[in-house]
């Protein structure tokens, strides 16, 4: 017994040397590079305080947990501020990033993109966008597309959209909302944003081919901010598969819109779509963009285009059923608008941008819900040389990330900043203090467009619709899968008005 217990000891140690040496080689190496860190920055300025934990991980974890809901990103920034001060870093899926104090921090990152930093998205999050998407272009390549994009998204581009948008928002509410009782407010918005980009980006109309596209955006968004595990199972694996299958959609459509311009039969409609001009229409150099090339950017389109847009407008519900009073005055603003066209004679079913730019109430309360829960938290942009700021060192290699959670929450610049309060932007907001569409060379091309869409929506939804909420005493939490939204359980009871 004693000879075969000593032999089964034996074999045990045996077969862990293999996993003794992995264990024993990961400390070498982590403490000599600890060791040589100290080396390497003793006689410099010290690095920013906080945290770099486990070797990749870090507060990965804690970070992806904070995330999970709207309000959980603030509190976690706060409560590394409270410990080291308004300049910290963290460790990230592997990445050292440092967020810099606001307003002050924000503006050193955006102007000094292209210099001493550039755009960076972790590895995890590039390969759900994609290597040609216009987001990670950086330098010259990305100055190219923007300038051919731009086109589609300037006030001009808006003037030719509207019409369209409008008509989108009018069918919207005859199909989904007229003779229903009770909704779910994010399903509504969602369905509005997704088929209104749809429209613009592919001439797709709602139906079976829509539906199955937008189920597999969910999907798709939901890896964005996950743990990059590629294994079945788990949100990132699923995420990667519904991008195939996305780019799979895209590309026969792509292929069916190739054909209908070779015979010469593309629809009036289709052949002002971006599909249509990326097909066709050559970028500053001379040439067409590659299939790889369309696929991904009309992927990132859509994706900014409604999921933003759809959670900022259920979010937008949601303030405006918990103040009465907001709805009045939205409607008496959307009512003075018709009333003025009535007396120019003027088609008050056809809404302008003149219209859209008097909707001045109705935008600040979009603004105040993009205030409290912004779209897009930050993102991240890596330095491309040593740097110090305020007294700290930051290596080169390492992560900036520009944020908006301090200052948005900061009543130096706003106000009691965890009240609702649309009038608070009756004045201009402080210079890089309101950040919800990022800035600098890669400031959201789409916000204009998302902008006027949002504002034709709540101009058809208040003339004939009022609402409230199932549960009037809900108060959170509410959700960021990765963008802000209201969870399915916050449904809204529906009234149609009659016109007066």
């Amino acid at each position: 017994m004693a000879s075969s217990w000593s032999g089964l000891s034996f074999v045990f140690a045996k077969e862990s040397y293999p996993t003794l040496i992995t264990v024993l080689a990961v400390t070498v190496l982590w403490t000599l590079w600890s060791v040589s860190g100290y080396f390497r920055h003793r006689n410099r300025l010290p690095l920013p305080p906080g945290r770099s934990g486990l070797p990749f991980i870090g507060q990965t974890v804690e970070y992806l947990v904070a995330m999970s809901t709207a309000d959980g990103i603030r509190q976690w920034v706060q409560k590394q501020v409270d410990k080291h001060g308004p300049i910290f870093r963290f460790r990230f899926i592997g990445y050292q990033v440092v967020i810099l104090d606001q307003p002050e921090g924000n503006k050193f990152i955006f102007q000094n993109e292209g210099t001493s930093n550039h755009i960076f998205w972790p590895s995890p999050i590039f390969n759900l966008i994609g290597s040609h998407a216009v987001p990670v272009q950086t330098g010259e390549r990305h100055k190219l597309i923007r300038r051919y994009l731009i086109k589609y998204f300037d006030h001009n581009a808006m003037s030719r959209y509207i019409r369209g948008v409008n008509r989108n928002a009018k069918r919207h509410f005859t199909n989904h909302w007229q003779g229903k009782e009770q909704l779910v407010g994010l399903n509504m918005t969602n369905l509005y944003t997704f088929s209104t980009i749809c429209d613009l980006a592919m001439s797709l109309e709602e139906g079976p081919l829509m539906d199955k596209i937008l189920e597999d955006f969910h999907a798709w968004a939901k890896g964005l901010f996950c743990l990059p595990i590629n294994l079945p199972g788990f949100q990132y694996y699923k995420a990667l598969k519904a991008r195939r299958v996305i780019l799979e959609v895209v590309g026969g459509l792509l292929e069916q819109r190739r054909k209908e311009i070779a015979e010469d039969r593309v629809s009036e409609a289709s052949q002002t779509d971006i599909l249509n001009s990326l097909l066709t229409v050559p970028d500053g150099e001379g040439n067409l963009f590659s299939d790889p090339f369309i696929k991904e950017n009309l992927l990132v389109l859509l994706i900014t285009g409604f999921d933003t847009s759809g959670g900022t407008l259920a979010m937008t519900l949601y303030f405006i059923a918990k103040n009465p009073h907001v709805y009045e005055e939205i409607l008496k603003e959307q009512k003075s608008i018709l009333e003025r066209k009535r007396e120019s004679g003027t088609d008050e079913n056809d809404l302008t941008m003149e219209d859209i730019s008097a909707m001045k109430y109705t935008w600040n309360v979009i603004q105040e819900t993009i205030r409290l829960h912004p779209v897009l938290l930050g993102t991240y942009r890596k330095t491309v040389t040593d740097l110090e700021y305020k007294g700290y060192y930051i290596p080169k290699g390492w992560l900036l990330s520009w944020s908006n959670q301090h200052s948005h929450y900061n009543p130096e610049y706003f106000k009691d900043p965890l009240k609702f309060d649309p009038s608070r932007w009756e004045t201009r907001p402080a210079p890089f203090t309101y950040l919800p569409f990022g800035g600098g060379p890669h400031t959201c091309l789409g916000n204009e467009f998302g902008k006027m869409s949002m504002l034709v929506y709540i101009h058809h939804l208040v003339q004939n619709y009022s609402w409230s909420l199932v549960d009037p005493n809900y108060d959170g939490p509410f959700i960021r899968d990765p963008l802000a939204r209201t969870p399915d359980r916050v449904s809204i009871n529906v009234k149609q008005v009659v016109a007066s």
